[in-house]
């Protein structure tokens, strides 16, 4: 058998610590990625509830603590055609 054609993988054994722990950190990331999209799920929310109110993007903004550019594009998240 040619050289070129052999591959060899290592996998290191770990101890159990260590594999808990990096478990714990994949099931954190996961969890992490969840919480992150349902915040943004929510402060769309409320920017379009407070724009309901006929709030200024600006007060909307200083509520939410963003912009008024940003409190536009939540207020207005996927309502607007895709720009191609």
């Amino acid at each position: 058998m040619p050289e070129a054609s052999i591959t060899v993988e290592v996998v290191p054994v770990l101890p159990d610590a260590v594999r808990r722990r990096l478990s714990r950190a994949k099931e954190l990331r996961r969890m992490a990625t969840w919480a992150n999209h349902a915040a943004a799920t929510e402060i769309r929310a409320a920017a379009r509830e407070l724009a309901r109110m006929e709030l200024s993007l600006r007060d909307i903004g200083s509520i939410l603590g963003v912009s008024h550019q940003r409190a536009h594009q939540l207020v207005s998240y996927g309502t607007e055609p895709e720009k191609r």
